[in-house]
């Protein structure tokens, strides 16, 4: 039977795709040639997705899933049939329900998997309902509860902490800003970005959180540990990058560390 090919839409932000595909890489069991790895396609074209927290917030008028489907269109041109955004911020409900409705309208033959029920199905497998889970994210997503259905009172079953304003604000512009910013430089990352990410961590920590949801693809760049302290840090592009070789190949999965 035919191995699907993965594709990643990227360029959201820029290295947020490259990210994805080094997981998937590093995820995947080989004997150690290039051709006992799975087939990865990345479409990076961030000029044709406009800002996702820019139009959630209001200040961007063109909705972000058009652009998130020409991606995924060119990637099923190309041969990808399994593939995933590697952009949080974009599974908004504002942004992804359009997305999926073209993608159904157009006959798109391309199965797209969401990176936010990923993460809840793993939290959940992983910690048990009612896991109390603190959440770093733009203000797009936090402000539009991107992750709302993760809480204890909906389907998800785990309790989400938010940041206090400050830290919120804190955290954004840590992904933002043009002086310091992840999104600017991604490689390495600033150590004012990384500073202030882990007093966000800290302060999440402090408000009675066991985890930690890295909500931007950005801020594992900026936060590539797995623990700090006692919190859990939890990478929802690790977490997607696992599901896309168990759903393309289960048998190529690497054991969880």
């Amino acid at each position: 039977m035919k191995i699907p090919v993965i594709g990643i839409v990227g360029g959201v932000g820029p290295y947020a795709g490259l990210e994805l595909n080094r997981k998937v890489f590093e995820n995947t069991l080989t004997d150690g040639s290039d051709q006992s790895h799975l087939e990865v396609l990345l479409f990076s074209a961030g000029a044709r997705v406009p800002d996702r927290t820019e139009y959630l917030l209001g200040r961007e008028k063109n909705n972000p899933a058009e652009g998130l489907y020409q991606s995924l269109a060119a990637l099923s041109a190309a041969g990808a049939e399994l593939a995933a955004i590697a952009c949080n911020t974009a599974h908004s409900a504002k942004i992804i329900g359009p997305l999926k409705e073209r993608i159904s309208a157009a006959g798109l033959k391309i199965e797209l998997l969401d990176l936010i029920e990923e993460t809840g199905v793993y939290i959940l497998r992983k910690f048990g309902p009612g896991a109390a889970a603190g959440l770093l994210a733009t203000e797009g997503t936090l402000a539009t509860g991107v992750y709302d259905r993760l809480k204890e009172e909906s389907l998800g079953g785990i309790r989400l902490i938010a940041p206090e304003p400050e830290i919120m604000s804190l955290v954004h512009r840590a992904i933002y800003d043009r002086e310091y910013g992840i999104k600017a430089f991604s490689a390495p990352v600033t150590a004012r970005a990384r500073a202030d990410c882990l007093k966000a961590v800290e302060h999440l920590a402090g408000r009675g959180a066991r985890l930690a949801i890295l909500g931007c693809t950005e801020l594992p760049l900026a936060l590539p540990e797995r623990n700090i302290g006692d919190l859990v840090l939890i990478d929802p592009g690790e977490v997607v990058a696992r599901s896309l070789i168990r759903r393309a190949a289960p048998e190529k999965l690497k054991p969880e560390s």
